[in-house]
């Protein structure tokens, strides 16, 4: 992209050391808080499933599938098959209960992103661009994350669908392929149980409004830290807006679109490629990077710890 390259990067250098350690703290703190409340849902899901599984143990699983998605441009499809594989290999959560609880889990999610994505095309366009080139990358993307709800709502509808994505998936064996289709009785029983605890649903759906919500409240401390001038509501569409194209599985953990997608919308509005480029750079370090590399040392201690009680 031809904006990345006219940037200057000594002064984008310059720029990113301007956020003190202090701030970068408060940043990753509400990076933490965001994935605790990610747990919690996970956890109150998994109760209204009628699955008796601890929080520790919902931690353990969410940060295992972390490095998954983080390494598979499949939408963090990878990262999903895993967190299935290890409920019913460590704690005994059969394959059609665990599949539902993250189905469950991932359509709410992506409902409520769905209806931020909707509300940030129509901000952006309206109030920041109307170049031709910006309304087809946000229209396609709008059109692939309607297809992935549409697969979510079809798996509950359908849940054979899982079972051909599955044998997509080259870590997943036909053995464990074989018991989640003979699973999808159980699967159904799951998602109905929870459809009928309408309060439980609406309180996730909460939830997830606050928890895609802290992210634009990230980027924006981002900004006030790298003293861009930009105000909140700009900077709300922008997010929901890159991380909607990041989604799209082109490389792993959407590196690459997302830094590219950040600084096209941030030089639309008149800010500095460099600016752009040092605002990308942190914030996906705070939300990708920092997230990977608390995940990967939890799991090397839990290794470690492992090994030493043997």
């Amino acid at each position: 992209m031809p904006v990345l390259w006219s940037a200057d990067y000594k002064l984008m250098f310059d720029n990113i050391t301007k956020i003190s350690l202090r701030a970068l703290s408060v940043i990753c703190f509400l990076q933490l808080f965001t994935i605790l409340l990610i747990n919690l849902q996970w956890i109150h899901l998994a109760k209204a499933s009628g699955l008796k599984i601890k929080f520790k143990d919902i931690f353990h699983v969410n940060m295992y599938g972390t490095i998954a998605e983080s390494i598979t441009p499949s939408v963090k499809a990878g990262g999903e098959f895993l967190k299935a594989y290890i409920l019913k290999d460590k704690f005994n959560v059969p394959y059609s209960k665990g599949s539902a609880l993250i189905v469950l889990q991932k359509t709410i999610s992506m409902i409520v992103f769905l209806f931020m994505n909707i509300l940030a095309t129509i901000l952006f366009l309206y109030y920041v661009s109307h170049k031709e080139n910006h309304f087809k990358i946000l229209i396609l993307s709008l059109l692939f994350l309607f297809l992935l709800i549409f697969l979510l709502v079809f798996s509950i509808i359908n849940p054979k669908i899982m079972v051909g994505i599955a044998s997509k998936i080259p870590f997943i064996r036909k053995k464990h392929i074989n018991k989640l289709d003979g699973g999808l009785t159980t699967f159904k029983n799951t998602i109905k149980k929870a459809f009928k605890q309408k309060r439980v649903l609406f309180y996730q759906l909460v939830l997830s409004l606050i928890i895609w919500n802290l992210f634009p409240l990230k980027a924006y401390l981002v900004c006030v830290y790298l003293s861009i001038d930009i105000s909140y509501i700009p900077i709300l569409a922008i997010t929901y807006l890159t991380y909607m194209i990041g989604m799209v599985p082109l490389l792993p953990g959407g590196l690459g679109s997302f830094e590219a997608s950040a600084v096209l919308f941030l030089s639309s509005m008149g800010v500095a490629a460099y600016e752009s480029l040092a605002f990308a750079l942190i914030f996906r370090f705070v939300t990708f990077w920092f997230v990977f590399l608390a995940s990967g040392i939890y799991v090397l201690l839990y290794k470690i710890s492992g090994a030493l009680s043997r």
